[in-house]
């Protein structure tokens, strides 16, 4: 469970920003909320993210795709001369210079590191790096526990020092660190050589990200040739079909076709000659980057059939293939797809603009999944950017929810909770926001164009 998000030096944000999923003390809620007894907290299931337009929220939702591919990349995929997926700040002097920096507080459950037979039952991890183009400058991940009294442990931190890095070990940590170390690669992680090496503490780690961090940092849907492929190895279709069916969209039924649908041969000629020219490109990857090549043209080569039924007068169904659905009716489904793999596991489902193809009404029913006790009982969480204001007043979002982006003159971005507005209760948040008082509109309230006559008849 994520409790809390750093970033500096990403894109628009140049200065420290923070995101905090903790629930306020001082808010009475009626809503869901998460008990975390390391820190005597409680966690909240929902941020939002609201503001203009380039005000910085996709920006935040890119740095947590970052934060993950790293952990999951830097030691399997990436050359030992690679460059570093990297986006700092470059609307000064300095900032492409310095450092970026990601770190995050969060909760995986038991504590398995610890092969004592002790009462606890989960650790929050802090865990963070820094880092250039070429190298990770900086790296830490600490655990703060509760037995007596809350405590916090360092497992290890990482300093480059000139051409080499120094790691340093807690007595907590169990496992072959320092054969690790000689093993981390100046642009590598040190959690993701550790998880490439069978430690166990960082093996879960690295899991926690791989598993319960999805990240949508797109608009749109599942690919025409994908979504079948996608749905037949989703395990909760049931679900699926029947919160479809209550959308009221005219969907009655979702089916995949168990035979391979064929492909032209032209199409497959192309598809096999564009494999070849992409396999030759990645002689210097892993073979398991080549493999993964390979089993995407073959889906392409032997897709599966998705059709989805509709509901006629008379009580007529006819089933219209995938493709020939609107574009809101596929980006519900691949909405509803990571949603309810994340309420089955109790994970992390990140989304850039939610309501992009969607229904206010669809987009709030999507929302309200991870605030009913009945359809979020593990735990999940749901971090979304959005412009729908009427969620703003609609019951489900509570202040603590909402976080605020706005840029300062110098084009940084700065992420300010709701609750540091001074609100009545009786409030109208989304007028509020409407009138400009929380920042994060644009400042014009329409566009004006003036188009002279005799610039026409001059450029005629």
């Amino acid at each position: 469970m994520l409790l809390r998000l750093g970033v500096a030096n990403h894109s628009s944000i140049r200065d420290y920003q923070e995101i905090y999923l903790s629930a306020s003390k001082r808010i009475k809620r009626k809503g869901l909320t998460t008990p975390v007894p390391t820190l005597n907290e409680e966690a909240v299931p929902i941020v939002a993210l609201y503001g203009g337009n380039a005000t910085g929220k996709s920006n935040l939702i890119d740095a947590m795709a970052n934060l993950r591919q790293l952990i999951i990349k830097s030691h399997k995929s990436f050359g030992a001369t690679d460059k570093l997926p990297r986006n700092p700040f470059l609307l000064d002097d300095q900032s492409g210079k310095e450092p970026t920096r990601f770190d995050c507080t969060f909760t995986i459950g038991q504590d398995i590191s610890d092969e004592r037979d002790l009462p606890t039952t989960e650790s929050v991890y802090e865990y963070g790096f820094e880092y250039v183009d070429t190298e990770i400058l900086h790296e830490w991940l600490y655990r703060v526990v509760r037995r007596e009294r809350q405590s916090t442990q360092l497992l290890f931190e990482r300093k480059a020092e000139g051409s080499s890095a120094h790691i340093s070990f807690g007595s907590q940590l169990r496992g072959e660190n320092r054969t690790i170390a000689n093993l981390t690669r100046p642009n590598s992680l040190f959690l993701s050589a550790g998880a490439q090496n069978n430690h166990p503490l960082m093996t879960e780690i690295y899991r926690y990200f791989e598993e319960r961090w999805t990240v949508i940092s797109y608009s749109g849907a599942f690919g025409d040739y994908f979504a079948p492929k996608q749905l037949s190895k989703f395990k909760h279709m049931e679900r699926l079909r029947s919160l479809v069916r209550q959308a009221d969209i005219g969907i009655v039924n979702i089916e995949i076709d168990a035979e391979d649908e064929e492909v032209k041969e032209e199409h497959a000629g192309f598809l096999r000659d564009l494999s070849g020219l992409i396999l030759k490109r990645m002689e210097p990857y892993e073979e398991n980057d080549q493999i993964e090549v390979e089993s995407y043209f073959d889906d392409l080569l032997h897709h599966q059939r998705l059709q989805l039924t509709h509901s006629g007068a008379g009580g007529r169904t006819t089933a219209f293939d995938y493709p020939l659905e609107s574009k809101g009716t596929k980006t519900l489904i691949s909405m509803l797809v990571p949603a309810l793999e994340a309420l089955a596991l109790g994970a992390l489902v990140v989304v850039d603009e939610i309501d992009t193809s969607l229904h206010p009404n669809l987009a709030r029913a999507l929302v309200s999944l991870f605030v009913n006790k009945e359809s979020n009982a593990h735990g999940a969480q749901l971090i979304f950017s959005t412009h729908d204001v009427t969620l703003l007043n609609c019951g489900i979002l509570h202040p603590d929810e909402i976080w605020m982006t706005e840029k300062s003159g110098e084009g940084d971005t700065r992420f300010t909770p709701l609750t540091e507005f001074k609100l009545r209760s009786r409030d109208d948040i989304e007028k509020a926001y409407r009138l400009g008082r929380f920042g994060g509109v644009p400042i014009g309230d329409e566009f004006f164009l003036d188009i002279r006559r005799e610039e026409i008849s001059a450029e005629s």
